[in-house]
């Protein structure tokens, strides 16, 4: 016995080396591949000194060592294995090596499973994991038994499409490695919970990509998760929560599909000389419109020149979307989860891994105007606060106040701005600590200022007949802005429209043209340049007004 082992251990010693290569390659750490290694050597000395033959030493050895290997990982997540002991027959090789090649994908099969979609993955893992029968699945899962089937059925397809697309190296996108990110935004009302904008926030990565894998055709959610690589259990959360926060539609067929447009940042620079080229042709109109508004707000007892940008910017925007809206459908904003009425649009970014640069400041950026209103704040009637923010006004003008939404933030913004204006100790009232504690950042905004140790207002606040008043001559401004501007500007847009998804019908035309349109602050810039407004204040002047008595 001792003389064959001692034979034997001269054949073996060119394989050490080899054994130990491939152990490394499948374990990772150099203690777990040595001890698999040697467990594949003794293994192989034993069966050879039991006096048995080994027609194929190479594939034995390969045999047996794949074998240790997949019961180690059977100890760390119980894999389902085959049984093979020292007396194993080896004559069937083939067969033998067939069961060890159907072993090795116990592990790629689970995760195959996982990325099934509920109503698969659940029967799919009843009946083969579980043992369970069709009629004992039909019983627990309340379902005809020929439902059972050809989910059964049609999870098996899906499996084998997912393994032969695993070998073929396509099972991933980018996404599940190299996240994007998608900046959702809307035209209209908000939700409650600042929907649709919170549904897919910065600190939801997933939520983003799920919205971006699902934009370019309906896909199902097994689609879905193996693009992404994460396990169904965990993609069907997050889809239903966008369906139900309606940036997501479901099909009959059970695929999903993104229900908003995406642009891409180059959408917003593409045209750009051609929006400035347009803007410079036409500014005429413009200027004359701003420079009567001008006259007739300084005649007013609240005139600013802080309200008078307001006022620019105002005439520039509406005037724009008065002159387009004649000459196409108006925007229908459909009622939405929460008390929200809306239109979605999204905005990609490039990959976190790409070289592709960020794109410089937007020097015409404009968000559109918001407005927040209290009924009977503290007895006190109708009370509002307006806001744009440009590329003229501070930069992240509400940074660092610790607010999760707009809708939070401007209400308590409006609140103590009630306050301030009436001279009211905020001790003495609900007041959110927040807001209090973020006075000294509105004073560095240009919101406050500090009167005898007091805070006080800096930006415009109107009576509700001023307000009426001032609405009145940025409305007639804008009129004749639009009604000057209306044609050439419909022949514009007409030739700028973006290309989206056929199957994509709920995109208003506006939304077509909408990064390629000439902007509002191109309009205003040229005003700037004509000397009817000055470009810089000396101050900081948040483009925010308040309305109270």
């Amino acid at each position: 016995m001792e003389e064959k082992m001692s034979t034997h251990n001269l054949e073996i010693g060119g394989w050490a080396e080899h054994l130990l290569s491939v152990a490394m390659a499948k374990c990772g750490n150099l203690e777990d591949a040595q001890d698999l290694t040697q467990e594949t050597l003794l293994t192989y000395l034993v069966y050879k000194a039991s006096g048995k033959s080994v027609d194929n030493d190479a594939a034995f050895l390969h045999a047996v060592l794949t074998r240790k290997y997949y019961d180690l990982l059977r100890r760390k997540y119980q894999l389902p294995t085959v049984s093979i002991d020292d007396e194993a027959p080896m004559a069937e090789e083939q067969d033998f090596m067939s069961r060890i090649l159907r072993r090795e994908q116990a592990e790629e099969i689970r995760r195959e499973v996982a990325f099934l979609a509920h109503s698969y993955r659940i029967i799919i893992a009843g009946h083969y994991f579980h043992g369970k029968s069709v009629k004992t699945l039909s019983e627990e899962l309340q379902l005809p038994q020929g439902t059972v089937k050809s989910r059964l059925d049609f999870g098996r397809k899906q499996l084998k499409k997912g393994l032969e697309t695993m070998e073929n190296k396509k099972s991933y996108t980018e996404n599940s490695y190299i996240p994007q990110h998608l900046r959702v935004c809307n035209s209209g009302v908000c939700g409650l919970n600042d929907e649709p904008m919170s549904l897919a926030e910065d600190d939801n990565p997933l939520a983003q990509n799920l919205l971006i894998l699902a934009y370019e055709r309906p896909v199902s959610i097994s689609d879905l998760s193996r693009a992404i690589g994460v396990a169904s259990a965990y993609v069907e959360p997050a889809v239903d929560k966008l369906v139900k926060g309606e940036l997501m539609k479901r099909m009959g067929d059970g695929k999903v599909y993104t229900d908003f447009i995406i642009y891409h940042k180059d959408d917003f620079t593409k045209y750009v000389s051609e929006q400035t080229a347009f803007a410079k042709e036409h500014a005429q109109a413009y200027c004359e419109a701003v420079r009567s508004a001008a006259a007739e707000l300084k005649e007013t007892s609240f005139y600013s020149l802080r309200l008078e940008r307001y006022m620019l910017i105002n005439i520039a925007e509406s005037g724009l979307w008065r002159a387009m809206e004649g000459c196409r459908p108006p925007q229908v904003f459909p009622q939405r989860p929460n008390g929200g009425r809306w239109i979605a649009f999204g905005t990609l970014s490039p990959n976190e891994g790409s070289c592709q640069p960020e794109n410089q400041d937007d020097p015409y950026s404009l968000s559109g105007q918001r407005c927040t209103r209290l009924d009977r704040y503290l007895n006190s009637g109708r009370i509002a606060l307006y806001n744009y923010e440009s590329s003229l006004g501070p930069r992240q003008k509400y940074s660092g106040l610790g607010f999760g939404t707009f809708q939070e933030l401007e209400t308590a913004i409006l609140k103590l701005f009630y306050l301030i204006k009436h001279e009211i100790d905020p001790e003495t009232v609900d007041c959110d600590p927040r807001i209090l504690k973020g006075i000294p950042l509105l004073e560095e905004r240009g919101f406050l200022t500090t009167e005898n140790g007091r805070p006080a207002l800096l930006i415009p606040c109107l009576s509700p007949s001023e307000e009426r008043q001032f609405w009145d001559i940025c409305e007639r401004a804008s009129h004749s802005f639009a009604l000057q501007i209306r044609r050439p500007l419909s022949e514009y847009i007409a030739g700028h429209r973006k290309q989206i998804p056929a199957h994509l019908k709920s995109v208003p035309d506006q939304k077509l043209s909408m990064p390629y349109e000439p902007c509002g602050m191109m309009f205003v810039f040229e005003a700037i340049r004509q000397g009817l407004h000055p470009g810089e204040l000396g101050y900081p002047c948040p483009e925010t007004f308040t309305v109270m008595e």
